[in-house]
C-alpha cells in the first residue's frame, strides 16, 4: 500500500483534528526521526536494505490509544518495547504480500500482539505498510465489550509477543482504525464537537467486540507457532546482536551449532533477504551510525568510531556506509529535518477495501 501525502505549499503543515488531538502525516528522510514519532512504545528501527532512507508515517494520538500507519521503501528490523501500561497491536495492510512480515506468512491474516512491558525484534520487508496501535491496558482489560475468557487470554500473552491468526479479525481491526481516521478527514466539523475520549472509545469498543465474537465463534484464538526456520533465524540473530561474533570466522563458528550453513543461509534469506554475514554488517553499520549521531562521541573521529565496530579499513568502511545509507558518514552527524505533510486517509481506506 502507498500512503499518498500530497505536498503542502504552506509554511505550516495541514493537520486533521481528531477530537482534541491531531493526526499528522510525516514524510521522513531520517531513520532516527522516524523511530521517535511512535507513541506508547520505544522503537529502534534498523535499516537492512541499502539506499537513502524514505519512510511515510501517519500518527493519530488519542486519549487511550495511539494509531500509527507506517510504510518504508526499505527492509527494516523493528526493535519494539512497549510501555508498562500499554498493549501493542500490529496488523499488516499488504494482504497479498508473498514476503514474510514480522516472521509470519500470509500477513493479511494475522495480528501481532505485545503485552505491557513486552519487547520483540521483528523484520519487516521493503514497501511493507503496517498499522501499529499502542492501547492502554486499562482500556482493554476493563472493557465491557471484552468477554472474561478473552480478558484472561490478553493477560497471559508472553513478553515476546504472539501471533493471532484470523483473516476476519485482522480485517475488522484494519477497517475500524481506518474508518476512524477517515472520519477525521471527511467529517472534521462533526469530529470537532466530539471529545477525544468518545472517538477513541468508539474505535476500541468495535475492536474489543470483534475479539469477543472471534473467541465465541471459534472457542478461542488460533495462535501461530514459530516454524523451524523462523526459530533458527531468531537464535542466529541473537548471537550476532548480543555477542562479539560479528566478524569473520567467529561468526561462522557461532552459527555452526544452529544447523548446516545452507539451513542458516536459507533462514536469513527468507526473513531478511540477505545472508548472516550481510546482516551482521548491517548491524555493525547501524551501531556505527548511532555513535555518529550520539553527542557523547562528538569529539571522536569517524575512523575511531568505525574501528569500534570492526571496520579497520577507512576507505572500505566509507564505501560500505555510503552504499547502505546513501550518504557519507560525515553527513550523518547533521540531523536531517522531518518534512510534514497532510494525510490522505481516503487513499488508505480505498487500499484496504480493494
Amino acid at each position: 500500500m502507498n500512503i499518498h501525502c500530497p505536498l503542502d505549499d504552506r509554511d505550516q503543515p495541514e493537520t486533521v483534528f481528531l477530537g482534541s488531538s491531531v493526526a499528522k502525516s510525516f514524510l521522513c528522510s531520517d531513520l532516527e526521526q522516524f523511530s521517535k514519532r511512535f507513541d506508547g512504545l520505544q522503537l529502534e528501527a534498523i535499516q537492512l536494505s541499502p539506499g537513502k532512507f524514505d519512510g511515510n508515517l501517519v500518527v493519530a494520538p488519542m486519549e487511550e490509544a495511539s494509531v500509527h500507519i507506517s510504510r518504508c521503501v526499505h527492509a527494516l528490523e523493528m526493535r519494539m518495547k512497549v510501555e508498562p501500561k500499554r498493549f501493542l497491536f500490529c496488523v499488516c495492510l499488504d494482504n497479498d504480500s508473498e514476503d514474510l512480515v514480522f516472521g509470519a506468512r500470509d500477513p493479511g491474516s494475522w495480528i501481532f500482539l505485545l503485552p505491557p512491558g513486552g519487547c520483540a525484534a521483528m523484520p519487516a520487508p521493503q514497501d511493507c505498510t503496517l498499522i501499529t496501535m499502542s492501547i492502554s491496558s486499562e482500556a482493554i482489560l476493563e472493557s465491557p465489550f471484552l468477554g472474561p475468557d478473552t480478558k484472561h487470554w490478553f493477560s497471559t500473552i508472553r513478553p515476546e509477543g504472539t501471533f493471532l491468526r484470523s483473516k476476519h479479525l485482522a480485517s475488522r481491526v484494519k477497517e475500524d482504525v481506518t474508518l476512524t481516521l477517515l472520519g477525521a478527514e471527511s467529517g472534521s466539523a462533526i469530529m470537532h464537537r466530539k471529545s477525544n475520549r468518545s472517538v477513541c472509545q468508539a474505535m476500541l469498543s468495535g475492536i474489543m467486540s470483534a475479539f469477543t465474537l472471534e473467541w465465541l465463534v471459534h472457542n478461542g484464538f488460533e495462535v501461530d507457532r514459530r516454524a523451524t526456520a523462523t526459530d533458527r533465524y531468531f537464535r542466529a540473530r541473537h548471537l550476532i546482536c548480543e555477542h562479539d561474533f560479528t566478524i569473520g570466522e567467529g561468526l561462522n563458528d557461532a552459527l555452526s551449532g544452529l544447523g548446516s550453513v545452507r539451513s542458516v543461509e536459507q533462514a536469513f534469506s527468507s526473513h531478511v533477504k540477505m545472508g548472516p554475514h550481510s546482516y551482521a554488517r548491517a548491524i555493525r553499520l547501524h551501531n556505527t551510525r548511532q555513535r555518529l549521531r550520539d553527542k557523547r562521541y562528538a569529539d571522536e573521529s569517524v575512523g575511531n568510531i568505525a574501528a569500534q565496530e570492526g571496520f579497520w579499513d577507512c576507505s572500505r568502511f566509507a564505501l560500505y556506509y555510503r552504499k547502505h545509507f546513501g550518504e557519507q558518514p560525515s553527513q550523518t552527524r547533521k540531523k536531517a529535518p522531518v518534512r510534514q505533510r497532510s494525510p490522505d486517509f481516503a487513499s488508505t481506506f480505498r487500499r484496504i477495501r480493494h
